[in-house]
């Protein structure tokens, strides 16, 4: 509830109004001089009470203007007896306009209190928070943190997939559901567009991912109308990265990697490229189960979503995800040494 500065009666007039009141909430009564400018009133009717500052001239009356902002304003005439007054006010939704005004038998004001109350109905409050917290939601979803679930096994051991097994009775059953996981968005990028719901806002890099870190992205699909999905692959190679495989070894600029510890087997098929520059060479720790840029090529940066933070379902393998960063380890294996 907020007041305006309450102005004064006509100075000439010989009567004027005063000691307004209201009363609202579980009977809190309170000047209209000393009403606290933070507070919204919940109740839709409270009750007025007032003075005059004499008896009202039988050729006077006392009128009520309530004008609601945004609404046609209405005046009643109220009684006064004895030089004391009673009203009921009825309050719309947003700031409420009163004012209590003596006025002669031309329609002229002789002396008149104005005050203003605000009033939010637990409807449109419950609304608005409703509204506030949706909007909230879709900003961290987009900008934050977000929940993915995996539904293939292309990155076991370390995420699992769904999984089905036969029943014996010519049907599959669901013997195991995708982990469900949270992606930091903020890690790399911060997508102002919101994944692309306010297109004209721009998306700004902060880096790039380590080798190793397991990235959420838009599937670079050929297809311009292809709908979008996301991938989950482990960051394997950066822009300008020399990519070998030999004999189930990845070799990244000469090194090779040792990656037994994440990897469910090491790839079957040889494989050599550069990763062009803006691009990430990414593969599916399922080496040999994985659709991934062996296949459909390198990543683009432009496509990057976030970094695989957490697995917190199920709650038998809930803790964080690790990146395995590669660490410059130098192999035995005859292919280094052509490498260097």
């Amino acid at each position: 509830m907020v007041a305006s500065s309450i102005s004064g009666s006509d100075e000439n007039s010989k009567i004027r109004v005063r000691e307004i009141s209201i009363r609202h909430g579980s009977g809190n009564v309170v000047l209209v001089d000393q009403i606290n400018t933070n507070e919204v009133l919940v109740d839709p009717v409270i009750w007025l009470a007032g003075q005059l500052s004499g008896r009202l001239p039988q050729d006077c009356r006392l009128e009520l203007t309530h004008h609601p902002r945004g609404r046609k304003a209405t005046s009643n005439q109220i009684p006064a007896e004895k030089g004391n007054f009673a009203a009921t006010l009825r309050l719309k939704n947003g700031a409420n306009d009163f004012a209590i005004k003596i006025v002669d038998a031309n329609d002229q004001v002789l002396g008149q209190k104005e005050f203003l109350l605000f009033y939010k109905s637990s409807f449109r409050e419950w609304s608005e928070t409703v509204i506030i917290a949706f909007f909230l939601a879709i900003i961290i979803r987009s900008l934050v943190i977000q929940a993915f679930w995996i539904p293939t096994g292309s990155m076991e051991p370390t995420l699992f997939g769904e999984k089905s097994e036969p029943d014996g009775k010519g049907n599959f059953v669901l013997t195991r559901s995708g982990d469900r996981i949270l992606v930091n968005k903020f890690a790399y990028v911060a997508d102002l567009s919101l994944d692309g719901r306010i297109p004209f806002l721009p998306k700004i890099s902060f880096s790039i991912p380590k080798r190793g870190d397991i990235i959420i992205f838009k599937y670079p699909d050929k297809d311009p109308l292809a709908k979008p999905r996301d991938f989950i692959k482990r960051v394997v190679g950066l822009p300008g990265d020399q990519i070998k495989i030999r004999q189930g070894i990845v070799y990244v600029n000469g090194v090779a990697l040792v990656e037994d510890s994440y990897i469910k087997e090491p790839p079957l098929s040889d494989f050599e490229t550069v990763v062009p520059l803006e691009n990430l060479f990414v593969m599916g720790d399922n080496r040999n189960n994985s659709a991934d840029s062996r296949y459909w090529g390198p990543m683009p940066l432009t496509n990057l979503k976030g970094q695989a933070v957490l697995l917190y379902w199920p709650l038998s393998r809930f803790g964080p995800i690790r990146s395995f960063p590669h660490p410059a380890v130098l192999s035995s294996h005859p292919e280094t040494s052509q490498d260097k």
